[in-house]
């Protein structure tokens, strides 16, 4: 079955934010958007209503496979002392639904100072990839990345069928531990349960295009190879 993708090229013009899962005492950034967050944004852009939003969150979560690049060199994240609410306690006195109090806790939050992606998603539906570009068009709510506050600019640079190949060289993130690159545990789905194996390593080069060691089976965005991720496997006609 073929593969139909979509190139798209987000902006943020001020900050952004890509929290830690695992950072509690500080807000840590991931370098890139995890295709958790990726998927928020879609969801915005279509206007899920919450009472279907599970159900269309895993649906895109299973349909959907991709990757993204930095549009610019990763510079070292900022950092600036901010204030998180604590969640409120049941024992907590309360005036009708409403807490009394919201307490507050100084943490050191970690931010990115105008990043850019390009991002490549991919489904075998072709039906969805159009219903997601024209959302990117058409977006029903206001979209941001990260942070409800981190807006962000939203460019389509290609719209088409997936070719796959072997390449040389890639234009997106790689699995595993590679030579000269940033490695990260960058979640790839939403999951409950605390016994489910961590995110896998993924290695985030400094540099694009990414030479790889050997040819390696490549999804081709017009001349863009990328792994997809989490990784399908590629059907030959």
């Amino acid at each position: 079955m073929a593969w139909h993708g979509l190139t798209v090229d987000l902006e943020s013009p001020y900050f952004a934010c890509f929290r830690q899962v695992a950072a509690t005492s500080v807000v840590l950034t991931y370098p890139v958007p995890p295709f958790t967050t990726l998927i928020g944004m879609l969801l915005n852009a279509m206007g899920v209503h919450y009472a279907g939003y599970e159900a269309e969150r895993s649906r895109l979560q299973e349909a959907l496979r991709f990757n993204l690049r930095p549009l610019f060199p990763i510079e070292r994240p900022q950092r600036e002392l901010a204030k998180l609410l604590k969640l409120v306690g049941e024992g907590r006195k309360e005036e009708g639904k409403r807490p009394v109090d919201f307490p507050s806790s100084p943490v050191r939050k970690s931010f990115l100072v105008r990043p850019a992606y390009r991002v490549y998603l991919a489904s075998e539906s072709r039906d969805l990839i159009e219903r997601l570009q024209e959302a990117l068009q058409r977006p029903a709510r206001p979209l941001y990345l990260g942070g409800s506050d981190d807006m962000v600019i939203v460019t389509l640079r290609w719209i088409g069928e997936v070719r796959w190949a072997e390449g040389r060289e890639t234009w997106g993130m790689v699995p595993g531990i590679q030579e000269g690159c940033e490695l990260i545990r960058l979640p790839l789905a939403f999951r409950a349960g605390r016994d489910l194996a961590p995110p896998p390593l993924l290695a985030l080069p400094r540099r694009f295009p990414f030479p790889l060691p050997e040819p390696r089976p490549l999804a081709f965005f017009e001349s863009e190879g990328v792994w997809l991720l989490p990784e399908p496997v590629p059907v030959e006609a």
